[in-house]
């Protein structure tokens, strides 16, 4: 048994400190962008998003959107395309109300309740409503 324990507990680590390294890497991206500022704001103007979101975006990390991801699963929405993902996905990176997402998704994805704070929410419901007429 504590083998298994001990197993679990090494993969437990090896799994945040590779992400722990992902969010340094992206992150030394941003601020080596934010040297030569002029490239950041052309970034930023590539990917649709002001400067000050891109740095946000970057601070956030690379596990900021997973909420959405989580959603996305619990609405059963599998057809998003990839410029209307990538502008979800902002969104959620961005978004203030983090925790309640999280809690709500944990005890209660069906609950409708993340429909009153989610800034997605009325695209989400556009796309499974469009998802409905199509026939899933």
């Amino acid at each position: 048994m504590r083998a298994t324990n001990g197993g679990r507990m090494e993969g437990l680590l090896q799994r945040l400190l590779r992400r722990w390294r992902n969010w340094r890497t992206a992150r030394a991206d941003i601020e080596g962008l934010a040297n030569a500022g002029r490239e950041a704001g052309n970034v930023a103007r590539d990917v649709g998003v002001s400067t000050a979101e891109l740095y946000s975006i970057a601070r956030a990390g690379p596990d900021s959107a997973d909420q959405l991801k989580l959603r996305l699963n619990a609405i059963e929405l599998d057809a998003v395309g990839a410029r209307t993902l990538r502008d979800l996905e902002r969104t959620c990176t961005l978004c203030g109300a983090k925790r309640q997402c999280e809690r709500d998704l944990a005890q209660a994805p069906d609950d409708p309740v993340w429909q009153s704070y989610c800034p997605n929410a009325p695209t989400l419901q556009a796309l499974l409503e469009e998802s409905k007429r199509r026939g899933k």
